[in-house]
């Protein structure tokens, strides 16, 4: 059928579940979760059984569009390294500095925060 979506397991998509949900999710994670600092960004993680992950981007950050910019950017890196990181919720935290960053160096950063927290799977 045409102009429907599939969000089926081997879609390539940003489900519903894999996001991390409401408010009360998010304060449980920065409350009890382990915090990865790095220059564009913040990564915290709280080990869990099934893949949920957030993005906050604060108001000092920038105006609506920026912010919302900024947003589909993470979305879209984390979406593509979903298959190779490990159970748990995540949240990437923007910091001010991410507005001038190019998306290619984010990719990297946020690759590498996730290595260097030990939450990318291990290849056999």
């Amino acid at each position: 059928m045409e102009g429907t979506r599939s969000g089926g397991p081997g879609s390539e998509s940003f489900g519903r579940r894999y996001r991390l949900g409401g408010n009360r999710n998010y304060r449980y994670v920065y409350r009890r979760g382990k915090s990865y600092p790095s220059h564009n960004m913040v990564l915290i993680h709280l080990k869990g059984r099934d893949l949920k992950i957030g993005f906050s981007v604060s108001g000092k950050v920038g105006n609506a569009v920026t912010r919302n910019r900024i947003r589909r950017i993470l979305r879209e890196d984390a979406r593509r390294m979903r298959a190779e990181m490990k159970c748990g919720k995540y949240i990437f935290v923007a910091r001010p500095a991410i507005v001038d960053a190019p998306h290619a160096a984010l990719t990297r950063e946020m690759r590498r925060l996730l290595s260097r927290a030990k939450l990318l799977k291990e290849e056999p």
